[in-house]
């Protein structure tokens, strides 16, 4: 060949090999199939949703959010909501929707957090009925419209659509950046509003080839994708391998947006290969620049296989998370000619024995014990039932409609009658070869227990009265016959109803004062709950009457079942000008007639004198203005006016 046509034959060739639209790395032949989760899963928590907003509004009462729900199968979720602590203040009622495509069993934390739930019972299971007000979800399909209807109780603060959630997260208490309306968008950001963690990520595996080594080498690939937000973010990787024999000859690849970096805290030494910068939990301090890499999956294990990876032992595509958990349970054994990963099928849902008995609650009245079972539930947990009995096998449950409904009275079927609680044994049987499952129920009997509610005017709670006076605090105890260690007794809520034209004035809520008049107070020596207001009314009219109102938790001390009763009694309100004490209306009206008086006497004696004391020639006409009568205009102003004070939520407290 001529010298001179060498350099053009040279740049023929590079220009040959930039037309090829892979490299060496990227066209690595793996066939990424799904891994048997019993060999390695991976787990993240993410505030990514599919769609979703926040908003921080104006003057609000309530907090709404609303969680749209999908679930391929029948599930269990854990829900937690967190209560701010900003500023010190008291957390705003809660309004919490909840709607879902499929059966959930739901595990509610919500500690003294007023909370009122909105759900469609059929949808959504509580097995620990929770002690908060409830309100049926009505029929609605698309999701503008239960948004609308949810805007009803108030501005909505948040809403999240979430695809099959095992646990979430949601912090109360406004985003401080948020704005002023909720709007939806698709692959929403929630920031600390919400956290979520996924059922679990689908993990792949594959064999690389061509590994000549005596020990092969396996390699762990997260690929975090991007937010709906470029905002820095560090992501904390935790890796947990169960290795037989010591290390394990292993890499770890993360690759995420620029804007990411890493906090690797793994149980063995690793080679570790990353995107952006990442530090160990060992050198926490000690921050380390990371590569350029593909941002596709091949590309990614095209890097694998260039490091002498010859099995891709885990690759999991990611939501920007800000936590995720890799967890192997077999690395570092002997080289293998087949494909190391175990691919398997999911194994199929089986009956969950737990699930199951927390749905059996027995209720008790009239000297009966039901238990009622939805067959559609059952069926939803993948059980199988054959019988449902009682610690009597005689007595069985009957198959009604939709539900299997075991019931007895008081004195058969092998109850144990206490003097205030009745108990028994439910036995759930299923096909042979598995072993029946059992349970105890409790019921308190209602019948034995007389309540009063009681209203006194002074601390020491020694003469009951039914009238109070406005301004006047009053002293309440719920009064529970016989009292009994069998059974403890608190106050759940209290409201005071004013009438049609009044306000219905919540006093206690979830358990928890509401509002700054209102005190809870140390029970009475028999465990009697007890509780104080002060009752300020700036109604037109003045309300002269109203319906005090509570409800209360009965409990059997060996068990966590609650059952409720309510207690009310009739309340007279005077008005202090009807009740003989401080000025009253005549005598307000006489003093102000008296003030006017004296200070018009007063301007005519300094008139007189002014007039009789100063020279004849300097006399001018006067015009003579009359005393500002202070207290008559403060009187007429506070009379047939609407007032409030800082102890009234609305119109009263």
């Amino acid at each position: 060949m001529d010298r001179g046509m060498l350099p053009l034959a040279i740049t023929l060739l590079l220009a040959i090999y930039s037309f090829v639209p892979t490299s060496l790395a990227e066209r690595v032949y793996c066939n990424l199939q799904p891994v048997d989760p019993a060999r390695g899963e991976v787990t993240y928590i993410t505030s990514q949703v599919s769609e979703g907003c926040t908003a921080r509004v104006a003057n609000a009462t309530h907090e709404v959010h609303v969680l749209f729900l999908t679930f391929p199968r029948v599930s269990q979720l854990e829900l937690t909501l967190q209560a701010s602590k900003q500023n010190g203040t008291g957390t705003r009622e809660v309004f919490l929707v909840l709607v879902s495509n499929e059966t959930v069993l739901v595990k509610l934390q919500a500690p003294e957090i007023p909370l009122h739930l909105a759900y469609d019972p059929n949808k959504t299971i509580f097995p620990d009925e929770p002690k908060v007000s409830i309100t049926p979800l009505p029929f609605l399909t698309p999701r503008k419209q239960i948004l609308d209807w949810a805007a009803k109780r108030s501005a909505i603060t948040s809403v999240a659509a979430l695809d099959n959630p095992q646990s979430i997260v949601l912090r109360l208490g406004q985003a401080s950046s948020a704005p002023p309306y909720c709007l939806t968008e698709a692959h929403h950001d929630m920031g600390l509003t919400l956290e979520w963690q996924p059922q679990g990520s689908q993990v792949q595996g594959c064999s690389l080839g061509g590994e000549s080594s005596h020990r092969h080498k396996e390699a762990y690939i997260l690929r975090i994708l991007p937010g709906s937000v470029a905002r820095p973010q560090t992501v904390t990787v935790n890796v947990e391998l169960s290795c037989a024999s010591g290390d394990p000859d292993a890499i770890l690849i993360l690759q995420g947006p620029p804007y990411v970096s890493w906090f690797i805290n793994a149980n063995h030494n690793m080679q570790f290969w990353t995107t952006g910068e990442y530090s160990i939990k060992i050198f926490p301090e000690k921050n380390i620049k990371g590569f350029v890499l593909p941002d596709t999956p091949q590309g990614l294990i095209g890097e694998a296989h260039k490091l002498n990876a010859s099995i891709i032992a885990s690759f999991a595509e990611l939501s920007l998370a800000s936590e995720v958990s890799l967890r192997a349970s077999s690395c570092g054994s002997v080289p293998q000619t087949t494909p190391a990963p175990v691919l398997t099928t999911p194994p199929k849902d089986s009956c969950n024995p737990g699930l199951l008995m927390s749905l059996i609650q027995p209720k008790c009245g009239n000297d009966v014990m039901t238990l009622t079972l939805s067959k559609k539930h059952v069926q939803t947990l993948q059980c199988t039932i054959t019988a449902l009995t009682f610690w009597d096998p005689r007595c069985q449950a009957e198959d009604s409609d939709d539900h299997l409904v075991l019931s007895s009275t008081y004195s058969s079927c092998g109850m144990k009658v206490t003097a205030h609680v009745v108990s028994n044994e439910v036995i759930v049987s299923f096909p042979s070869g598995s072993p029946p499952l059992r349970k105890k129920v409790q019921c308190v009997d209602m019948v034995s227990f007389s309540f009063q509610l009681g209203l006194y005017l002074s601390p020491h709670f020694l003469q009951e009265s039914s009238t109070i006076e406005l301004g006047q605090q009053g002293f309440v105890q719920v009064s529970m016959s016989p009292s009994t260690s069998e059974v403890t007794v608190q106050l759940d809520s209290c409201h005071l109803d004013l009438g049609p034209e009044g306000d219905m004035v919540e006093l206690i809520q979830s358990r928890a004062a509401k509002g700054s008049c209102v005190s809870l107070l140390s029970p009475s020596p028999d465990g009697d709950p007890r509780f104080s207001f002060l009752l300020r009314v700036y109604m037109v009219p003045t309300p002269t009457a109203g319906t005090l109102s509570c409800n209360v938790a009965l409990q059997p001390s060996t068990s966590s079942q609650e059952v409720y009763k309510t207690v009310s009694m009739r309340l007279n309100i005077v008005s202090p000008d009807l009740s003989g004490k401080g000025l009253i209306l005549p005598y307000v009206l006489g003093i102000t007639f008296g003030a006017f008086l004296i200070g018009a006497l007063l301007t005519a004696a300094l008139w007189y004198i002014y007039s009789h004391t100063r020279a004849p020639s300097k006399r001018e006409p006067v015009v003579a203005v009359a005393a500002p009568a202070s207290e008559s205009s403060s009187t007429n102003h506070s009379i047939g006016s609407t007032q409030s004070t800082p102890c009234s939520t609305s119109s009263m407290a």
